[in-house]
This record gives structure tokens, C-alpha cells and sequence, in this order.
């Protein structure tokens, strides 16, 4: 089977697709070289092998996603650039029939996506969608990030007067 391939595009045409019968696959590549996820976050080098599958209803979208984006380190606050990967499935549903070119009723679920008059699926929404979902909650720059505690002091250095009393007292009960 021959892949489309887009790069920096989104837009599909699924006529043919949608002409088909159910069960028939079609392979998608999309390369972006940038998506805004956000007003204050881009993705970069987005990487997305789909499978386009004739279903009932329409086409069903599936595959994986992979995003690199900038992000600060939630324990030392260095920024980095992370990648990520998802997966993810999507329904889109035709908003006009492809045989007699008549209006179809949209979907009622919000979750389903619809594929315009000119039988054009666009991705970018899902993609963007799913780019958001690949970012961690909590992004950590590495394994072997030392987190905050590298910044501050030694604790050893720092000794409260206050609590010598107590230090000594530990101190004769280890021995």
C-alpha cells in the first residue's frame, strides 16, 4: 500500500475514500515543521503516521503522534526541548453526501469531526489536539536532573543555633 505523504499540510481528500467500501485503509504521513498548540506553546517537528479507515458513519482516523516541543523543567526550572509521543482514534463524518452531493445531518457528539463540502478532512485540529495531550504535566529535563536542591546550599552548611541542643542530644543517643 502507497502512503500519502503532507508535509507543513493537513488538508486530505477523501472522496475517493468515501466512495469506497467499508473497511477499505489509507495510510497518511504528515510531517509539521511547526503547530501552534497555544497562544504560548508551539509544537516543532511534529511526526504523525495515520491510518484512514472507510467506517459506516465515515472515516475513522487512527494512529500516533510524535511532538517535540519546548518546555522548563519542573524540578530545576532549565528549559529543554522534549519529545512526546500519543496515540489516538478520531471520527469524521461527511457534511455532504458523496454520490448525490446532498447536505448530511452533522454529528450531535461534539468529539466527532466533520469533513467539509469538498470532501476535505483537515487535520490540524486533532493533531493539535492530540499535541497538547502528548505534553507531560510536570516535564523533567532528564533522568539525572538534580532538581532544586542542586541550587540551594548544603544543608550541612547551614546550621540553626537553635537546634544544637537537639543535634547534640541525637548525637549522644548514636553513641
Amino acid at each position: 500500500m502507497v502512503a500519502t505523504h503532507l508535509h507543513n499540510d493537513t488538508v486530505v481528500n477523501v472522496a475517493q475514500l468515501l466512495k469506497a467500501r467499508v473497511g477499505t485503509v489509507r495510510t497518511v504521513i504528515v510531517h509539521l515543521d511547526d503547530l501552534a498548540l497555544d497562544q504560548d506553546l508551539e509544537a516543532r517537528n511534529l511526526e504523525a503516521g495515520l491510518t484512514f479507515t472507510r467506517i459506516a458513519s465515515g472515516i475513522l482516523v487512527s494512529g500516533e503522534v510524535t511532538v517535540t516541543s519546548p518546555q522548563v523543567c519542573a524540578r530545576c526550572l532549565t528549559e529543554f526541548e522534549g519529545t512526546y509521543v500519543e496515540s489516538f482514534e478520531a471520527e469524521y463524518w461527511p457534511s455532504i453526501d458523496v454520490f448525490t452531493g446532498l447536505p448530511l445531518p452533522g454529528p450531535t457528539d461534539d468529539e466527532i469531526f466533520v469533513i467539509d463540502e469538498n470532501h476535505q478532512l483537515d487535520l490540524r485540529e486533532i493533531l493539535r489536539q492530540v499535541a497538547i495531550l502528548a505534553q507531560p504535566i510536570r516535564p523533567v529535563c532528564g533522568p539525572d536532573c538534580p532538581g532544586f536542591q542542586s541550587l540551594l546550599p548544603n544543608s550541612e552548611d547551614i546550621a540553626d543555633a537553635r537546634l544544637a541542643v537537639l543535634q547534640a542530644l541525637l548525637d549522644d543517643r548514636a553513641d
